[in-house]
């Protein structure tokens, strides 16, 4: 006999599962409900008494043929080692983070790369959400540094070509 839950091997009869603990239906209890409820059918009225007996007989063939057919198991679901979850890989990150400092804005790529470190370590401690998270706000401050560099770069060029900066203001005279 086999576990309903576990599928492993217990002995015949058993009311629980010596792995795992669940309830084991009992085998023998479903037949005898069925012959108590034989045993205490009312009698019909002489009229109704072909077509009951008709549908009793159609009931105990697919009875029989249910309890006669023989009943197999599933096959046993074996539990796997867990998964790793997917590393995260930091090496873009910081190499993004670097360049966003370099080239674009200092401090919000300083605090980039501070993050992108933190996959790094995160990973190599096993700590997945914890690398998963900080490369999600690794790449934030990318953004941001990028996207305030961009800005600061546009503002400038579009000063500069006004000659509001520069101090190269010709007159002609």
């Amino acid at each position: 006999m086999n576990c309903i839950k576990c599928y492993q091997e217990i002995p015949d009869g058993s009311k629980f599962c010596p792995h795992c603990g669940t309830v084991q239906p009992d085998a023998a209890e479903p037949v005898q409900a069925e012959a108590a409820q034989a045993d205490v059918q009312p009698e019909a009225a002489p009229e109704t008494a072909s077509a009951d007996n008709a549908a009793q007989q159609a009931d105990s063939a697919a009875q029989n043929t249910y309890q006669s057919a023989p009943v197999y198991q599933s096959e046993p679901v074996y539990q796997s080692a867990p998964q790793q979850e997917k590393p995260v890989n930091w090496v873009p990150y910081l190499v993004l983070s670097i360049i966003c400092t370099v080239c674009c804005c200092l401090p919000f790529g300083i605090v980039g790369i501070v993050y992108a470190a933190k996959v790094n370590s995160a990973v190599n401690a096993g700590d997945f959400a914890g690398a998963q998270k900080a490369a999600k706000t690794a790449k934030i401050w990318i953004i941001v540094s990028a996207v305030l560099g961009l800005i600061v770069e546009i503002l400038y060029i579009v000063l500069f070509t006004a000659g509001i900066i520069g101090g190269s203001s010709y007159y002609y005279y």
